[in-house]
């Protein structure tokens, strides 16, 4: 559960940090790169759990660096998001602290259940099948998000 709490709280440090300040200085991203780099996020992790880096490369990438750097990119994300409601600014800081706080409350929740989950499965004797099986399937979705997205910036070009 440390680890857990470690990844979800740099997540959130990253995506606090770029949604707080693109909010306040006003600046968004184009929503097409920003889900086409989600969409790499989620290639990223497939890999990661798959071991692809450490067989392809000898090396294991920092998984803490990771999080926080895609924790940025969800941050300017969402930003750009809130931005196009044209919220009031009265009050706007401590409303984006507290949705901020909530979010991270909801993960470390729901990734405890996750792992209360994943426990049993781990202990089932296909989970080692089941979870390449799970991870390419993952990798995939994150590939088609990706191509879905530069296609679509590509489009509204």
């Amino acid at each position: 559960m440390k680890d857990v709490g470690i990844y979800v709280s740099l997540f959130a440090l990253g995506h606090s940090t770029t949604m707080l300040a693109g909010v306040w200085f006003g600046w968004g991203v184009n929503a097409y790169v920003v889900d086409a780099i989600i969409g790499l996020s989620v290639v990223y992790k497939a890999l990661d759990n798959l071991g692809a880096y450490q067989r392809w490369f000898g090396v294991q990438p920092n998984t803490e660096a990771a999080t926080l750097i895609f924790g940025f990119f969800h941050g300017a994300g969402l930003a750009t998001k809130i931005l196009d409601y044209n919220i009031a600014s009265d009050g706007l800081l401590p409303n984006l602290l507290a949705f901020n706080v909530g979010v991270e409350l909801g993960q470390v929740m729901a990734l405890a259940v996750i792992l209360i989950v994943m426990g049993y499965w781990r202990e089932s004797p296909n989970f080692f099948r089941q979870a390449y099986t799970a991870n390419v399937v993952m990798m995939s979705m994150g590939f088609i998000l990706m191509g879905y997205q530069i296609t679509g910036l590509f489009a509204a070009a």
